[in-house]
């Protein structure tokens, strides 16, 4: 049989999805996995240098990190000015002044960092951070979003530029979620712009620097308005949508369960919303993104394994299929997998089980016992079984171990080559 595991994400993906779809099912407040916030240093061993330096300069007042958890170190090095000489990007907090969140720009001297410049952010929380040229003249922008750390309150963008001597604001905006991507393929990076008007529509609005005007200033490029009656979408990703064109995939919940996406690609200079709802459409919130790891983004529906279909719809093992965008036949299957809700396993499907395979009826219960079998001829492919501490004494030796809490160990016997992610590493059988 052909190798099945394919790695589905990066690994911290499956456990944030199956959190996710646990949590909305509980109503509870989403939770980033701890391992994303891990992050290795950008300054290695120039960073104690540089944050003494820092800390004498603050005199007490706290460094502040982006709540994004892409990217959440706090200090960022790059040439911004295009004048040979690094220069080092922080915010910091003064929780009692009125403008409780500021910028602060060194520049190295020598061996040591000399501060430059202060300026004020926008909000009372910093919620990204990012340096990039937004203008295409070779210096480096510093990209900041902003909000009041009410999650019910639209956010703010600001992008800021340096000139060595001062700090001047670029652009200003109100922001749910935002991209900076290339969306229109003429190599100048364009930033574009979700705005959610709450249970009534929302607004996705490109802009790109036009230089041709004696100051310069960004631009307009194409707005498109989707009659989403919705609080907030609940994740947005960018990248490639095929090997050649570029988009962002919108997705967003409908109450409790319901959800679908948008695939957002620009033709010609105007924004096109791809597909129906109906195509997209799930039955509980499924992250889009690479799942397969080939560069191109993939949207997630849940299906019904086969004999499933008039079970309770709690108690159904839903499989997660993935499909990616195609110019010629529109949605494009691209696998498939079985994923634990709690993030706890999963494991993929190789191409040929598409179709092929289900889950037992009579005998599986997702949180107790499962069951992977061919349709044709029954034959019993995988199983997963929830044990007791001392049931998996007598059992261990024959089953691999994916998951292990205070009274209970998850288990995995393959009858194929069949591999599965327990989380940290993938297992072989």
């Amino acid at each position: 049989m052909n190798e099945v595991m394919q790695w589905t994400m990066k690994r911290w993906v499956p456990a944030l999805v199956g959190c996710f779809l646990l949590l909305v099912l509980s109503g509870c407040t989403f939770i980033s996995d701890p391992k994303t916030l891990m992050k290795t240093p950008e300054l290695s061993s120039e960073k104690a240098s540089l944050k003494s330096v820092i800390e004498a300069e603050l005199k007490g007042a706290p460094i502040v990190s982006p709540r994004n958890v892409s990217d959440v170190s706090a200090i960022r090095v790059a040439d911004l000015n295009k004048d040979g000489i690094d220069e080092a990007v922080v915010f910091y907090e003064t929780p009692e002044e009125t403008v409780r969140i500021h910028g602060l720009i060194l520049a190295r001297l020598g061996d040591t960092w000399e501060p430059k410049v202060r300026f004020d952010g926008e909000g009372q929380v910093l919620e990204s951070f990012d340096l990039k040229d937004m203008t295409g003249d070779g210096h480096i922008d510093i990209i900041a979003g902003f909000s009041s750390g009410d999650k019910e309150l639209q956010k703010g963008l600001t992008i800021y530029t340096y000139d060595a001597n001062e700090v001047e604001k670029l652009l200003s905006l109100p922001y749910n979620h935002f991209m900076i991507d290339d969306l229109n393929l003429d190599s100048t990076p364009d930033i574009t712009v979700v705005t959610v008007k709450k249970d009534q529509y929302s607004t996705v609005t490109t802009y790109q620097y036009d230089a041709s005007f004696e100051s310069g200033s960004f631009e307009e490029l194409d707005h498109i308005q989707l009659e989403d009656h919705i609080t907030e979408y609940y994740n947005a990703v960018h990248g490639n949508i095929t090997p050649k064109v570029k988009g962002i995939i919108l997705d967003a919940a409908l109450g409790t369960n319901d959800a679908y996406s948008h695939v957002i690609v620009m033709k010609d200079g105007k924004l096109v919303d791809l597909l129906d709802q109906d195509f997209t459409y799930k039955a509980y919130p499924i992250m889009s993104g690479d799942v397969n790891d080939d560069g191109i983004l993939e949207i997630g529906r849940l299906e019904i394994p086969k004999g499933w279909e008039f079970i309770a719809f709690d108690e159904i093992p839903w499989l997660f299929s993935y499909y990616q965008w195609d110019e010629d036949k529109g949605l494009k299957f691209v696998m498939q997998q079985y994923m634990d809700l709690q993030g706890r396993f999963y494991f993929s499907f190789p191409n040929d089980w598409r179709g092929n395979v289900t889950i037992d009826t009579k005998n599986s219960d997702k949180n107790k016992y499962l069951r992977f079998i061919r349709i044709d001829n029954n034959e019993t492919l995988a199983e997963i079984r929830f044990f007791s501490l001392s049931e998996w004494e007598r059992y261990k030796s024959d089953w691999e171990l994916l998951a292990r809490d205070n009274d209970k160990v998850i288990g995995f016997l393959s009858h194929s080559e069949l591999r599965v992610n327990k989380g940290e590493k993938e297992i072989k059988r």
